[in-house]
């Protein structure tokens, strides 16, 4: 995904922030090996959050190894060890969607981009075929969900319509991981508005380079300010909100209360803030 969906460091215990930490290396150690060294290239914060977000769902119990870190051996590293689900779920959703993210940077970077996505395509090929074949579901959830956007952007949507195929790809993939009926309908919510968070956060982020590339932003269509923007994430925040306080979270309770009512905030003030009035550093 986009990288947007992490904790808040500075509002962080320590032993908080190594469990973090652990998750975050455990997902990469297993990535590399279900599909591959290059899978770990797709390690984001967002598939980091979905794995611990399923181990405390399905109430399963990690434990934790030590060991050194495979792309730094120099380094050692604690590793969150899970023989359940969630590890293997957060990794095909990672490989997935960084292999369509490429496919979508092909048809709207500039030469030297699209050149490197088209790189980045062949190499990446062997690993989305192993997790399109370990996830079929996702993959064709995915699939459906990138042919709807460049519909939806191609009608230059409004920002709902624009929003609506992450949103709902993100909510099917949150419902898989729950076999109960009420906790996959709060999750199917839940992953509904983070879903929409972060594709209109991408869309902030990028809205003074598509304004010069005159590539699509749903934003910039309705000719919004920084401050409407803020306007429509925060009301899409209060519906994330909403949603995971009917979760019983568990394990990594303090950890995602973290990233839900800090982390999305900091981040999403960090994006909209005028870098050009920050002061420079002393």
């Amino acid at each position: 995904m986009f990288g947007y969906v992490r904790p808040l460091k500075a509002e962080m215990k320590i032993k908080d922030y190594e469990s973090y930490k652990s998750v975050y290396c455990g997902l990469c150690r297993r990535m590399g090996k279900d599909y591959g060294i290059l899978a770990r290239l797709a390690l984001s914060y967002d598939d980091t959050m979905l794995a611990m977000l399923s181990m405390s769902v399905r109430k399963e119990s990690p434990c934790v190894t030590k060991g050194r870190c495979v792309c730094n051996p120099l380094k050692k590293c604690r590793f969150c060890d899970s023989e359940g689900e969630s590890m293997a779920l957060a990794g095909a959703v990672s490989v997935i969607m960084t292999y369509y993210k490429l496919q979508d940077t092909i048809t709207d970077a500039g030469f030297v981009k699209r050149n490197l996505a088209r790189l980045g395509k062949l190499l990446f090929g062997g690993c989305f075929r192993r997790a399109k074949k370990a996830c079929p579901v996702i993959a064709e959830t995915v699939s459906v969900m990138m042919a709807a956007q460049v519909q939806a952007e191609n009608a230059e949507s409004a920002i709902d319509r624009a929003a609506d195929p992450t949103a709902k790809a993100l909510s099917v993939i949150c419902q898989m991981l729950s076999d109960d009926t009420q906790t996959k309908h709060i999750l199917g919510t839940f992953g509904y508005y983070l879903g929409r968070w972060i594709y209109l956060m991408d869309a902030a982020d990028d809205m003074e380079k598509d304004r010069r590339s005159g590539n699509f932003n749903p934003f910039l269509r309705q000719h919004f300010d920084k401050t409407s923007c803020n306007e429509v994430l925060n009301l899409t925040v209060s519906q994330i909100v909403l949603a995971y306080d009917l979760l019983e979270p568990g394990e990594y309770r303090n950890i995602l209360d973290n990233i839900i009512y800090e982390g999305l905030k900091a981040r999403q003030s960090d994006c909209l803030s005028d870098k050009s009035k920050t002061p420079p550093a002393v």
